[in-house]
């Protein structure tokens, strides 16, 4: 029999490398160069093993199989693929359901305009996800567009751990420079576009350090040229606060870095997507990154990338937890929904995120995508009860639109 390319169901959906093999020696095995009348195309009706119908779709139009393999399930049914990339077979059922009367559907007309802009450009942003190679083994030269993703299938219930290569490629680092001294990454950001990275406005400016003057996209350990990333330094040339923030109060602790050069995306470096939700009734959970440094207090942080998943708390009970006066004339009408969340757990807060750094969740649109539904602003009291207090991103949506994509 003549060797065919096959690729193990593991190795697609996790990014690795593949493998030359005899597809019939490996029952686990995917051909995918050897034309088979029982492959069907994207749009094809299709059967799941229960014998339900779908629909062959790619995994970025498939929620409920994209949930599924993020959460470590492999798709229950293949149809086939379009270059390296896999179709599956999407349950009928995850097609949304048309509106019934003429007030839900002005309802949704009406939310689906809030944000359209932010949506649009997440699609945009998605198709980062995909890179075209030649591969090297193959006789025909032709590029095929392969995924970079690198979310694995482990649910993310992690605490304090260090994030792997590519992992969260929206995570920017701002940094302070004071005359000809090295610079010190002081705060966090996401990046949102290839010129802006949105952040804390607290982080905006420091007494001590200055203005924001530099973003750092792409890195993993803030000091190591050995840790399996590319960096990009870009100078900071406007910082942009929320007009209603005034300190020392907490609310609207917003703001946009404006870069000096675009960034290039690639595999270590690709935005996130702008939470327009109005609530989070769904979530339960969200994920804080960064380098555990707290503004510029010279706390040491970490050098490594860290992650930590985080419970959303409720609002009332978040508002019990600063009823004590401790951050008074900082939130003087306690925490204000719409405005802000709050996260965390006893003894795994967010002492493992950045001040400015985000708070994200999966997107459910769009293949390995994130949602920033909150910037990261105070309250991080490590190994105690106390949440951490995010600005909500989604009340701030128009704004951020207006200034990051103004000719849209």
């Amino acid at each position: 029999m003549d060797k065919i390319r096959c690729y193990s169901m593991e190795s697609l959906l996790n990014c690795a490398e593949v493998e030359i093999g005899i597809c019939d020696s490996d029952p686990s095995a995917i051909v995918t160069e050897r034309v088979k009348s029982s492959l069907k195309h994207i749009g094809d009706i299709c059967n799941l093993k229960s014998g339900a119908p779908g629909k062959c779709s790619t995994l970025e139009n498939c929620q409920s199989v994209y949930s599924q393999l993020v959460a470590g399930n492999p798709p229950d049914t293949l149809c086939g693929f379009s270059g390296f990339e896999p179709i599956v077979c999407c349950p009928s059922s995850t097609s949304r359901p048309s509106t019934t009367t003429e007030a839900i559907t002005t309802a949704t007309s009406a939310d689906e305009s809030v944000g359209s802009i932010a949506r649009q450009k997440c699609a945009e942003y998605s198709s980062s996800v995909y890179a075209l190679v030649i591969p090297p083994t193959l006789i025909d030269k032709r590029p095929v567009n392969i995924s970079v993703c690198a979310i694995t299938s482990k649910k993310l219930i992690v605490g304090g751990t260090r994030a792997d290569p590519k992992e969260f490629p929206h995570m920017a680092a701002v940094g302070f420079q004071k005359g000809s001294q090295e610079i010190g990454w002081f705060c966090g950001g996401t990046l949102v576009s290839e010129r802006f990275v949105m952040t804390a406005a607290h982080c905006t400016y420091s007494a001590e350090w200055g203005k924001a003057a530099w973003v750092r996209v792409g890195d993993l350990n803030l000091v190591s040229s050995n840790d399996n990333a590319k960096p990009q330094n870009r100078r900071v040339i406007e910082r942009i606060k929320h007009p209603e923030y005034k300190r020392p109060s907490q609310y609207h602790d917003i703001a946009l870095l404006k870069l000096e050069s675009p960034v290039e995306f690639n595999a270590f470096v690709r935005p996130a997507c702008l939470h327009t939700g109005n609530t989070l009734e769904a979530q339960t959970k969200g994920v804080a990154t960064g380098w555990g440094h707290v503004e510029w207090q010279g706390d040491g942080g970490s050098n490594d990338l860290l992650k930590v998943t985080l419970s959303l708390v409720p609002q009332s009970s978040c508002n019990e937890s600063f009823s004590s006066g401790t951050v008074d004339s900082k939130i003087r009408f306690g925490i204000v929904g719409d405005w802000q969340i709050c996260a965390g757990e006893v003894g795994k807060d967010t002492c493992q995120g950045d001040s400015g750094g985000p708070l994200a969740i999966f997107n459910t649109d769009h293949y390995c995508m994130y949602d920033v539904i909150g910037v990261t602003s105070f309250g991080r009291l490590c190994g105690s009860i106390v949440p951490g207090v995010y600005t909500r991103v989604s009340y701030y949506v128009p704004w951020l639109e207006s200034i990051i994509w103004p000719q849209s």
